[in-house]
């Protein structure tokens, strides 16, 4: 039996395996903002009453108050579940998606949310999220190994009934990252997770961090000293700078997207703002 999907999008440097160790260190918070939603692994094992999720990917924020809306979610998943895994309904979900890029959104925002999950779970897993993501080739298999593309479609409509739940405590914006943290008080029910672009890996998605603006967002990240923070990143030299173990509690992870990683990647690092309240997750 094949796990259930608990992503809202296969995106490039998804978390869904380290999920929970992010839910774990933000138990508590009553309010927590994310600041880089990407594919949104994480929102299901954080308990706070209210998350306030931004990005600049507006097929991302599209889809994700879609799938919260009491309305237009179920809409979207009744129309989902009439789609078929073939190539040629791909590459017309991701024409679709560049015509809105061009042309402004759709008014009808269910199909606009409808095209980008069908461009991006019929396409090559990961790739969402990336400068390539409406050119990516249409995911099949030609031999025995490895998973069903057909099944993970399939599977990930399923998931998004799970997913409105959580959802539903969430308030979307397309929003820049500085912007955005700028706006946050630094209160003890708080909570702040990022998960910035990493350096060198970022390279590959649509808005890059340049090493300027990674020790930007340290600088804006700094200034919380009672609201929890929590931090994903590869371990990487300017991350090990930026994020000096005297001010920085670092916790070592070994998930599977950091294996997958480029070649030279190293283990993934959960970054916080003080100790951990406990070992787990």
């Amino acid at each position: 039996m094949s796990k259930p999907v608990t992503a809202l999008l296969p995106y490039y440097g998804g978390n869904r395996t380290l999920a929970p160790h992010v839910g774990a260190h933000l138990a508590g918070r009553s309010f927590v903002a994310i600041p880089f939603a990407g594919g949104l692994s994480e929102v299901r094992c954080i308990t706070a009453r209210t998350l306030l999720v931004g990005d600049l990917h507006k097929h991302v924020i599209a889809l994700a108050s879609v799938v919260a809306h009491p309305q237009m979610g179920p809409r979207l998943i009744r129309r989902l579940r009439r789609w078929v895994c073939h190539e040629s309904a791909m590459e017309a979900a991701q024409e679709r998606c560049i015509g809105y890029e061009r042309n402004g959104p759709p008014d009808d925002l269910v199909q606009w949310a409808e095209d980008y999950f069908a461009a991006s779970w019929l396409a090559r897993s990961g790739l969402a999220g990336t400068e390539k993501e409406f050119a990516a080739s249409f995911a099949v298999r030609y031999d025995a190994g490895g998973g069903d593309p057909a099944k993970r479609f399939h599977s990930a409509i399923d998931g998004l009934r799970d997913l409105r739940r959580t959802l539903r405590r969430c308030t979307f914006v397309v929003r820049d990252a500085f912007d955005l943290l700028d706006e946050l008080k630094d209160e003890p029910e708080t909570g702040v997770y990022v998960d910035a672009p990493w350096p060198k890996d970022g390279d590959k998605y649509r808005h890059r961090f340049t090493d300027a603006q990674q020790k930007q967002l340290a600088q804006a990240l700094a200034r919380f000293q009672r609201a929890r923070v929590v931090i994903r990143y590869g371990d990487h030299p300017l991350i090990r700078e930026l994020y000096a173990a005297k001010r920085w509690h670092w916790l070592h992870l070994d998930g599977r997207t950091a294996n997958r990683r480029e070649k030279g990647s190293k283990a993934e690092v959960l970054i916080l703002n003080g100790e951990p309240k406990s070992r787990g997750g």
